[in-house]
């Protein structure tokens, strides 16, 4: 299937009370993994390059997303500034993301105008942040991470003010392994649903129970960012493969490749996206 926005996949996942997963990914066994779950499921499902050659990685997608039945969208992930994000475009992508969500509320809302004008121009999609989501090695500290939730009244002002189609929020995930368990803030969650309308996104789903993922998609979380847990996967894939000294080289990237799928497969069921392509 030709590659397609975020946007469409999202609203209907919004309706639907499931949540698509973007998997964010740096090999081709990353693509390949996530690529086959999603076919096998028949999700639809948003994939984020990272350190690999853009117009290269945007190929491969292509190519591959053609020969599955599935939607398929390619996300830049934390675009920092102006010119990554046009440079993804020009690379390509589907939809981009800007991430300055640690600068000053209007800084944010400047820089993150300025790219859904540029992107919606050329046809794609946008995602912002308000709020802030840490790293899971600073959550023995949690009052830090509170102090960055997301306040419910700028999540209001900043979608209006920005014309973003999908927004981030922080409620208390956190990117990498957690120091400590999760702790959800729901009623936030739910405040921040009843008062804005675009998809919702919730960045740092490793490590978040089951349970507590599908209870945020109930409350309204149309988007989930998955990245830690293929690599956890992966790694603990590999350290097995070769206690084996006459493991092959080849052996190795599928052993990783459906790792990671089962991962994907994994996240997509509890998601609910499983069957919605």
């Amino acid at each position: 299937m030709p590659l397609q926005s975020m946007v469409p996949m999202l609203k209907a996942a919004q309706q639907g009370g499931y949540a698509v997963g973007l998997f964010d990914v740096h090999t081709l066994e990353g693509v390949l993994g996530v690529l086959e779950a999603a076919a096998e499921l028949r999700s639809p499902v948003i994939v984020a390059p990272m350190g690999m050659p853009r117009k290269a990685a945007v190929a491969l997608i292509r190519e591959l997303a053609d020969r599955i039945p599935v939607p398929v969208a390619i996300e830049l992930d934390h675009g920092r500034d102006f010119a990554s994000v046009m440079d993804a475009i020009a690379a390509g992508f589907t939809d981009v993301m800007l991430d300055v969500s640690t600068r000053p509320y209007e800084e944010n809302v400047s820089q993150t105008k300025k790219v859904v004008e540029a992107a919606h121009l050329a046809g794609l999609g946008v995602e912002g942040e308000i709020g802030h989501v840490g790293r899971g090695d600073t959550y023995d500290r949690f009052e830090e991470v509170r102090a960055a939730f997301t306040q419910p009244e700028e999540a209001v002002r900043f979608v209006a003010e920005t014309g973003v189609d999908a927004l981030a929020i922080a409620i208390g995930s956190a990117h990498g392994v957690y120091k400590g368990e999760p702790k959800l803030d729901f009623e936030r969650l739910q405040e921040i649903r009843s008062r804005v309308e675009v998809p919702l996104v919730l960045h740092g789903g490793t490590g978040i129970p089951d349970p507590d993922f599908q209870k945020a998609i109930s409350f309204g979380i149309a988007k989930i960012n998955i990245y830690t847990a293929m690599a956890l996967a992966a790694v603990d894939t590999l350290r097995e493969k070769l206690q084996n000294p006459n493991v092959r080289y080849m052996e190795l990237g599928r052993a990783v490749q459906e790792a990671i799928k089962e991962v994907v497969k994994h996240h997509m069921t509890v998601f609910g996206s499983a069957g919605k392509a």
